[in-house]
Formats: structure tokens, sequence, C-alpha cells
């Protein structure tokens, strides 16, 4: 791997810097989508055969296998479940993830998909079926800018996209990925009403956590 590096940054050290900046961004990142800034450059190291053969070599060694949506204006690293230990997150960031997925879902029945397969909708109207499922459950909802920080959180790992704040109407645009469904798989909607069923943690310290399950 040490040899392939060198070979390429003395024959083409322009294709090498591509390379480590990819990779460097799905290691602070996880994805990278095509419509946030500086993607686009991005994404075109992938279409260099020779180069994405080398990123996807350097993240199976370390488990991780690199997949590339082109139709969703996509690409990033999943994990390899038989190498590697899943990630984990927080149940309200869990169940944050899976209100996008269902959100998305919706809009995909409603023919109301756009480019990249991306979903429009808005913070408030997401803040208000994220209630929707915690409601009637032993888990308080989180506030507002609560969830607003869990989508921040998403948005770092381009599964969602968060617009300019209005200040009229009190609310912001949310594009939420086709991305989304390849990190929060069926499994993983399944299995929404037992984690809303779980007993909520009696101290922060014992706060359960569910698998993130990524599907290549």
């Amino acid at each position: 791997m040490l040899f392939e590096f060198n070979a390429l940054e003395n024959s083409n050290p322009r294709g090498f810097l591509r390379v480590t900046q990819l990779i460097a961004h799905l290691m602070r990142n996880q994805f990278v989508h095509v419509e946030d800034r500086g993607a686009a450059t991005l994404l075109e190291t992938l279409h260099r055969p020779e180069l994405a053969k080398l990123v996807e070599a350097y993240f199976d060694v370390a488990g991780y296998n690199l997949v590339h949506r082109e139709t969703e204006g996509w690409a990033g690293i999943l994990p390899d479940p038989e190498r590697t230990s899943l990630p984990r997150l927080r149940i309200d960031e869990t169940i944050a993830l899976l209100v996008m997925r269902r959100l998305w879902e919706e809009a995909l029945q409603l023919g109301e998909i756009y480019t990249n397969g991306t979903v429009r909708t808005t913070l408030n109207e997401a803040y208000a079926a994220y209630q929707g499922l915690v409601a009637g459950s032993r888990r308080a909802a989180l506030a507002p800018n609560e969830f607003r920080d869990v989508l921040r959180m998403l948005e770092r790992k381009a599964i969602v996209r968060l617009g300019e704040f209005d200040a009229d109407a009190q609310d912001m645009d949310l594009d939420i990925r086709a991305l989304v469904t390849s990190v929060a798989g069926d499994d993983f909607i399944a299995s929404l009403e037992q984690i809303l069923s779980r007993p909520v943690a009696p101290t922060p310290d014992a706060d359960d956590q569910a698998v993130v399950v990524g599907e290549a």
C-alpha cells in the first residue's frame, strides 16, 4: 500500500493530492455528497479508476467498504460487519435518523423526490414527525434546539442539509438525501418500536445505545 502511494506521489502529484484529500474527508465525515461545497472535486477522484482503486484499497485494509452511488450523488465508507465493529449512536440520535428515513420513504411514495433522490421538507415538519414517534413512550422528547443539533450532526455526515433560517416562518428547509437509506436500512426501521419501548436509562452513564446499520 505504501509503495502504491509513493509511486502515485512521484508520477502524479495532483492525483496523489486528490486521493489524500478524499481519504481525509471520508475519515472525518464518512460521506461526501455532490450538493455540498467542494464535494464535486472530491467525487471526481472516483471517476479515475486508478485513483478510485487506491482509495478503495486503503479503506479495505481498515475494514471499510467504499461505496459510490453516482445516481444518488454520494460516496462514503461503510464498515464491513465481519471485520469492523459497527458505529453506535445515542438513542436520541438514532430516533432522529429513523425519522429522516421515514420522511424520505413517505416522500418517495408520493413521488416528491428531487435530483439525486433528495427530499425537501422543513425542520418544523421533521420535529413534528419526531414528536409523533416518541409520543406515548417513556422517553422524553428532545427540545426543538436539541433536535436541530442532532440534525447538524447528520448534516456533517452529508445525510441531510439544513437551509437558512427564515425569521418570519421561524423555520428552515431540510433536505433529506437518499443516502439515509444506506445508513438506516430496513432492519433499522423495523427496530423503531423496540427502541422506543426500552426503559429510559436512570443515569447518563447507563444510557442505552443503538447500532447504526450501514447497508452497502
